[in-house]
């Protein structure tokens, strides 16, 4: 999705930003509101829903977002970056280490990293969308205007 605010926009969509938070109230209140019988608290699987919550509560917020004067924020399961366009070399669709297929970006200090919000469990069903996602990157990169995500 893109605004007319940010020339590239590329976030989670819609239904998972609105159902996300109500499935993890659901899902957490199960672990806050049970006991062993005893009224103690389940320690171990609260500990495992806390944290189960903040993963998935972050992966509501993965995005890559490019603005005008050539910065790129990266939202990533477990980072945030931002890139000067200058920063980047190119952008790919490769393997996700284990994860499916994702669109990346070519540093030119020779590194890569990946875009988590583009994440495909397959290449074939995904491929259009996939590159769909890198040809708006490189849009953005090259600074040209691009097609609605």
């Amino acid at each position: 999705m893109t605004t007319t605010d940010e020339p590239l926009a590329i976030r989670q969509p819609r239904w998972v930003r609105l159902v996300g938070p109500a499935f993890l109230a659901v899902w957490g209140s199960a672990f806050l509101f049970s006991d062993d019988g005893w009224g103690n608290f389940r320690v171990p699987g609260l500990v495992i829903a806390v944290v189960a919550v903040a993963f998935v509560g972050r992966m509501l917020f993965w995005s890559a977002i490019g603005t005008d004067d050539g910065r790129l924020t990266v939202r990533n399961a477990w980072s945030t970056r931002t890139f000067t366009r200058d920063e980047i070399d190119g952008v790919e669709v490769d393997r996700a280490a284990g994860r499916g297929w994702a669109v990346w970006l070519r540093l030119a200090d020779g590194g890569r990293h990946s875009l988590d919000v583009t994440q495909a469990p397959f290449l074939g069903p995904f491929r259009a969308t996939l590159e769909r996602q890198a040809d708006a990157v490189r849009a953005w990169l090259d600074g040209r205007p691009h097609a609605f995500l």
